[in-house]
């Protein structure tokens, strides 16, 4: 099912609100690379993300996109959301940055945390898997969430969502 969100924001859009809409487009979805963000001709203060869900009810998701969407957004004043048959462009892919060795590891322990138990990893978790400091875990999880590889929810406890599919993660040593 092809969903369009429209934003209008208080002030000019710029680059972090494009990626804020990212962000919430693809916590929604199952194929980040349906997600396509543009801003219409003529439109400075809107936004607008395209992307597929899996089929269901109307109504029972437009209230999960609002919220999404309104979470990740600042300084917006009103918007919309559609069901259009088509989506207006073609898919586009997110590039990523390739990972460090160390980064790997903690991208593997989360997936295989996941999948082992069910729920994501604490921070907690990995503070005694990888035998290191609180402040360094966090600080390894705010570069993963910046370079995309992973997404969260703040001040959300287990909310981390692993954003790279199986075949692109290192074996964990």
């Amino acid at each position: 099912m092809n969903v369009k969100v429209e934003i209008e924001l208080c002030v000019s859009a710029k680059q972090k609100d494009k990626k804020k809409m990212y962000d919430a487009a693809e916590f929604l979805t199952n194929d980040t690379d349906s997600i396509y963000i543009y801003q219409p001709k003529g439109k400075s203060h809107n936004l607008v993300a395209e992307f597929t869900i899996n089929k269901a009810r109307q109504i029972d998701v437009v209230d999960r996109i609002g919220k999404e969407f309104s979470y990740n957004m600042e300084n917006y004043s009103q918007s919309t959301i559609s069901f259009p048959d088509k989506p207006t462009k073609k898919k586009i892919k997110k590039i990523r940055c390739k990972y460090t060795p160390k980064q790997g590891q903690y991208l593997s322990f989360i997936y295989y945390f996941t999948k082992l138990n069910g729920i994501p990893p604490a921070e907690a978790d990995m503070q005694r898997y990888f035998k290191t400091s609180p402040p360094t875990v966090h600080n390894m999880i705010l570069k993963l969430e910046g370079k995309g590889f992973i997404k969260r929810k703040p001040k959300t406890p287990r909310s981390i969502k692993l954003l790279l599919p199986r075949s692109e993660l290192p074996d964990l040593e």
